[in-house]
């Protein structure tokens, strides 16, 4: 199956605050997707920006791993994810031209690109997941690598029964 990197926009040097406070968090929901994404037959890896200088530091793995998928998902457990948000927004735009540069499909999801999604597809993003989203973020990639045709940034599928219809990028409609 495709090799899958993770990440996520959320750095601790672009928060003053949070960076003086020297008590970082694991990015628990990131994990959580890439298990899960593991879990279905992909290769998985991981680039935790935490405590990262840049977004650039992301290109040597990039050229090291050369994923199918960067998938840029915030971890909506922390709600330090919701702070700063232009300034991470800015390094997830970054994250995502240089996924671009590498020959990725990028997916993002995060609460800012629920939000915003049209800025993020607009700076590069294939497709932006709303709201929650690991269980869509299986469907989406099952679909993508080959189980489903996509139309464009669009997709229909079903996921436990319910139709999933993606337009805009992975909107859940039904019960």
């Amino acid at each position: 199956m495709a090799g899958i990197l993770f990440t996520h926009s959320y750095f601790y040097r672009f928060d003053a605050k949070q960076w003086n406070n020297r008590q970082p968090y694991p990015p628990y929901g990131t994990l959580y997707a890439a298990a899960l994404m593991r879990e279905c037959g992909f290769e998985v890896r991981l680039f935790d920006t935490n405590l990262k200088k840049s977004a650039a530091e992301i290109l040597p793995v990039l050229k090291e791993t050369r994923p199918d998928y960067l998938v840029i998902y915030d971890d909506g457990f922390n709600y330090l994810t919701k702070m700063c948000l232009t300034r991470m927004r800015e390094a997830a735009f970054e994250l995502a031209r240089y996924g671009k540069e590498h020959g990725c499909t990028v997916i993002v999801n995060s609460s800012d690109a629920t939000d915003h999604y049209e800025q993020y597809l607009e700076q590069g993003a294939d497709f932006v997941i709303l709201g929650e989203g690991e269980i869509s973020l299986r469907e989406l990639l099952m679909t993508v690598d080959g189980e489903v045709t996509v139309d464009g940034r669009r997709w229909t599928g079903t996921w436990d029964g319910d139709e999933v219809d993606g337009d805009g990028g992975g909107r859940r409609s039904g019960g």
